[in-house]
């Protein structure tokens, strides 16, 4: 009876089940350990074999005072126990003090546990994000009939409102993940950047040439389609169950490489139709893009303890800002628009539509994943229309050219909104 108790009890504990284990470890003998207290502590795994291994091995015979010594008793157990965390406690002063010394950025603190009424207001500002797309049809309305709304948001405030959103970008970041962003799944992220940079340019291009614009209005449309994805593809990928993961890889890595590829496809694309100074919008968008990631990153690197509860309302922050851009871009252009009119709409609703169907159509065909293709769908047909809004403003003293700017932004989140609404609704949760 002993050896049946010994052995259900050992079998009882390799298996986790603490109740089982209990009954059979009191059938074996009254003074011995009471197995549950091995889940309750978190005890590893080679103590709680111990135990099971003294427990078989004593089951031959029934246990007297010469065997007590085989099995764990409460003092046994605690002592154990405390090794065990003064192990663990020792172990994580040894890292600490290695990574100091090697200069290696501290580890971030843990977060604090948000109040109620925190977790309350953030509720309610992640739906007024994900509503991003139906602010920026609101406002291109409000500015556009009545402009006084947001004309006080001027040029200069619309440029730190761009450096704010990038530096928003950049506190979610740290230097060590800017780094893994060109070395995990490369792949994936080699094509997206490709399709970004090619398909769009391309058709901007060939509708700056052949849809019958102004000279202005060209010169807008071909900056627009040479802009690197947006914040709110993010938010459209997220609603259209896409692969998050590689939806922000590419928002970042484009936003990089656009310090370079943007005013080299501008350059070739607008160049056609305009003199560019390559060089000025180099350095426009590195102080615009480049600098405030870097310092957001850095920051969040070294002292992550000053970003930890910011990060939190930096998407409503940054979407605010976005949509404060585009109602300024809108009211101080409403004659603009309106003159332009229906030629321009359906200039920039071509130009993303193309966007949208070719980057999910090409990745299908080359055997993608569906989840895959309508990430790389979003990625494409989305560009930071407020990046090329600001630019225009600060490289072409002919306003016209802002005005596919903005139409570009409400087309683009509008076509945007209506196609990841299709997804979420129609596709199912994939792994």
């Amino acid at each position: 009876a002993s050896a049946r108790a010994a052995t259900a009890a050992a079998c009882a504990l390799t298996r986790g089940d603490g109740d089982a284990s209990a009954a059979a470890a009191a059938r074996l003998h009254p003074t011995m350990l009471p197995v549950p207290t091995l889940r309750h502590l978190h005890v590893p795994h080679y103590h709680q074999l111990h135990v099971a291994r003294s427990m078989a091995g004593a089951a031959g015979d029934p246990p007297g005072k010469d065997d007590e010594e085989k099995f764990l008793t409460y003092k046994q157990l605690d002592a154990k126990i405390a090794d065990w965390r003064a192990e663990r406690e020792a172990e994580a002063a040894s890292s600490a003090a290695h990574d100091a010394d090697a200069g290696a950025a501290p580890a971030p603190p843990a977060a604090s546990v948000p109040t109620s009424t925190e977790t309350s207001v953030l509720r309610v500002l992640s739906v007024f994000t994900q509503l991003f797309p139906l602010w920026c049809v609101l406002v291109a309305v409000a500015g556009f009939y009545c402009p006084p709304l947001f004309t006080w948001f001027d040029t200069s405030m619309t440029t730190n409102g761009l450096m704010f959103i990038m530096l928003g970008m950049g506190i979610t970041l740290t230097l060590d993940e800017i780094k893994r962003v060109f070395s995990k799944q490369p792949q994936l992220l080699l094509l997206g950047m490709v399709l970004q940079y090619t398909v769009l340019p391309c058709i901007g291009y060939l509708i700056a040439h052949n849809w019958g614009l102004s000279n202005g209005l060209a010169i807008g449309v071909a900056l627009v389609s040479c802009m690197p994805g947006g914040t709110a593809s993010n938010i459209m990928a997220y609603i259209a169950k896409c692969d998050m993961g590689l939806s922000l890889m590419m928002t970042t890595a484009s936003t990089l490489a656009a310090i370079v590829v943007t005013p080299l496809l501008t350059l070739n694309l607008v160049g056609t139709l305009v003199a560019v100074d390559a060089k000025a919008m180099f350095m426009s968008v590195l102080q615009l893009v480049l600098a405030p990631v870097l310092i957001g990153a850095t920051v969040n690197t070294y002292a992550p303890q000053l970003v930890l509860r910011v990060k939190a309302y930096m998407p409503f922050a940054a979407t605010l800002m976005c949509v404060l851009i585009i109602g300024s871009m809108v009211a101080s252009n409403a004659a603009v628009v309106a003159a332009a009119g229906l030629q321009i709409i359906s200039a920039v609703t071509v130009l993303h539509a193309c966007g949208f169907s070719l980057g999910y159509f090409v990745s299908k065909g080359l055997g993608l994943s569906d989840r895959i293709a309508r990430t790389n769908s979003i990625e494409v047909g989305m560009q930071s229309s407020a990046l090329a809004g600001v630019l225009a403003r600060l490289h072409f003293s002919d306003p016209t050219v802002v005005a596919p700017c903005v139409c570009s932004a409400v087309v683009m989140c509008t076509l945007g909104s209506m196609l990841s609404g299709y997804w979420s609704l129609t596709v199912k949760d994939e792994r």
